[in-house]
């Protein structure tokens, strides 16, 4: 009889534990209020270049691929949860044979994607990226430097 309760309690337990999921990606992204995000934006840098970037969602809002152009610069990148840690995490690639990994983050309010990135002729380097909503409704986007602690470094490099 003992055994038996045992059993019945781990088999309860086990179905709670798996009915406490991890949250979606599309629950993270509406906790960060960042819906808002998707779509396709077009802009000009602080030295002249355009660049084009879009958020689509894919598999059944699974993922979220990223994909943008900058000058002679294109790239693609995917954002997905981490299995074991229930974490966004980014995997990015461009046409300069580049690697990129990263994870997101809030950042007073905006959008921060801190990135790890590796390319054949620069090596590794650190940075973010951080998205903001503009005052028209458009795309704020910066570039800032990241230190050795992950913290952003200000002013932002563009």
């Amino acid at each position: 009889m003992l055994a038996r309760n045992i059993s019945l309690a781990l088999v309860l337990a086990g179905s709670l534990f798996t009915a406490q999921a991890q949250p979606s990606l599309q629950e993270l992204v509406g906790e960060a209020q960042a819906e808002w995000m998707m779509g396709s934006w077009k802009g000009t840098t602080d030295n002249g270049d355009t660049f084009s970037l879009s958020f689509a969602w894919e598999l059944d809002k699974k993922i979220v691929v990223m994909k943008g152009a900058a000058g002679e610069m294109s790239y693609l990148g995917v954002t997905s949860i981490d299995p074991t840690t229930g974490e966004p995490t980014y995997a990015g690639y461009d046409n300069r044979g580049g690697r990129s990994k990263g994870a997101w983050a809030e950042e007073s309010g905006d959008m921060a994607l801190k990135l790890e990135s590796t390319n054949p002729t620069e090596g590794t380097r650190k940075f973010a990226v951080v998205f903001g909503r503009a005052s028209d409704g458009g795309l704020d986007f910066r570039m800032h430097g990241v230190d050795d602690w992950g913290y952003l470094s200000y002013p932002a490099m563009a």
